[in-house]
């Protein structure tokens, strides 16, 4: 068995943003033995009959795991190698105790220094489906369309969700043309070795899909800018505005949700929050949201409108920031209120903002604190689930791509005009 250091292990984790499992091994521990995570403990009998290949059902879920970096090469206290593995274990539990009733699961698997491989999740295996070659990248778009046509070839149904596993940064984007991957420490979406997707490529890949939601399992995808930039590729998103911890969604809660063919979005991401909220210390640490990005226009329209007023941000604000330092992630909410003030004329559009938000956002909820490398902590005292960038000035539009978003030409540009 290979072995890592403590000190490589502390590294490994800092690098990926899903860093909490490997500092907090004993905790960690502790959390797994009570989600009930025991391969001895006595499991329900057979659920309703497996589908056979191809046969419609009511929903099937892909999960696009792209695992060929840090989340997947780090060591596990068990002795296995990636956080991949330990997600795939929670879904085959969530499997045998029924959660997939006659619906499909399916996994593109890239794990490390692997080829990618689709997987079926059922309650008595992993069925391989189909392997892929590493001609192709899996943050690329070609690679993705056709992951998404193998997956609903195998798995046709009325119903589709889509699942975002890896590293993720939100917004920032790399300037990349949509074919072109390079290195880059930014990654809107996903980390193929040193390779990345910028959120405009992925709303690219995604256009005509129309998956019922995405739900980011990665950190920093709860943003405005994201979500405007997916709102025609989905109905709803789930992520979080900060970091999460390596563990990520736990699977074995949240697929009972997600699996239905109605699907209870905030049901799964109460249960994600639910999962961190009840440890302790620098353990407990989360955001999660849901919006419905059906209601993203008449954000957009009303944050517009204020911004068209060309307010200024007053001397000495300090933003509700998720991230310790060198931050590019603000509270919505908390930035507009400055940017309104006490000025007469701005509150009422400050107030159809805050409507907007209100019926954008259908879940919300993040612990006191959120801790980076168990040392650095962030206290929480506004958060309304969507995140943003300041512009603080024209030139900033360049920062990591900004401009290039539809966000900042449909709104954030009107600052400035």
């Amino acid at each position: 068995m290979n072995i890592v250091s403590p000190l490589a292990k502390y590294f490994t984790s800092i690098k990926s943003g899903r860093w909490l499992r490997l500092m907090l091994l004993p905790l960690i521990a502790v959390a797994l033995a009570a989600c009930g995570f025991d391969e001895e403990e006595e499991l329900p009998g057979p659920g309703p009959e497996r589908p056979k290949p191809r046969e419609t059902v009511g929903r099937a879920v892909l999960v696009y795991m792209v695992a060929n970096n840090s989340l997947g090469s780090s060591y596990l206290d068990d002795g296995e190698r990636g956080f991949d593995t330990a997600d795939l274990r929670e879904m085959q539990l969530a499997a045998r105790q029924g959660a997939l009733g006659s619906n499909r699961l399916i996994v593109y698997r890239h794990a490390y220094r692997t080829d990618p491989v689709l997987l079926e999740v059922t309650p008595d295996s992993l069925r391989e489906i189909k392997t892929y070659d590493t001609s192709e990248y899996s943050v690329q778009a070609s690679r993705m369309r056709r992951v998404i046509a193998d997956f609903k070839a195998e798995a046709p149904a009325w119903h589709y969700g889509l699942v975002l596993w890896s590293h993720g940064s939100g917004w920032e984007q790399t300037g990349m043309a949509e074919e072109e991957v390079r290195r880059s420490p930014l990654r809107s979406f996903g980390a193929d070795g040193s390779r990345q997707m910028n959120v405009t490529t992925l709303a690219r890949v995604l256009e005509g899909e129309k998956f019922d939601y995405i739900y980011f399992d990665c950190c920093h995808m709860a943003g405005v800018e994201v979500a405007y930039e997916l709102r025609h590729a989905t109905d709803k998103i789930v992520g979080s505005v900060t970091e999460l911890p390596l563990d990520g969604m736990p699977y074995d809660r949240t697929l009972p949700y997600l699996m239905t063919d109605g699907a209870d979005l905030a049901g799964a991401a109460a249960a994600t929050f639910g999962y961190y909220d009840s440890l302790t210390g620098a353990a407990r640490t989360c955001t999660m949201s849901v919006t419905d990005t059906s209601k993203l226009d008449a954000l957009a329209e009303a944050v517009g409108e204020l911004y068209s007023r060309h307010p200024a941000l007053p001397d000495g604000y300090q933003p509700q920031k998720f991230i310790y330092s060198n931050c590019t992630y603000f509270d919505l909410d908390h930035y507009l209120e400055a940017l309104a003030g006490e000025d007469a004329e701005l509150l009422p559009l400050l107030y159809k903002v805050r409507e907007a938000i209100a019926d954008a956002v259908l879940y919300n909820a993040h612990t006191p604190y959120i801790w980076e490398s168990s040392s650095f902590e962030v206290e929480i005292k506004n958060c309304c689930g969507l995140s943003t960038f300041i512009l603080r000035d024209a030139s900033a539009a360049s920062t990591k791509g900004y401009s290039d978003l539809q966000w900042y030409r449909d709104v954030a540009s009107r600052l400035f005009e």
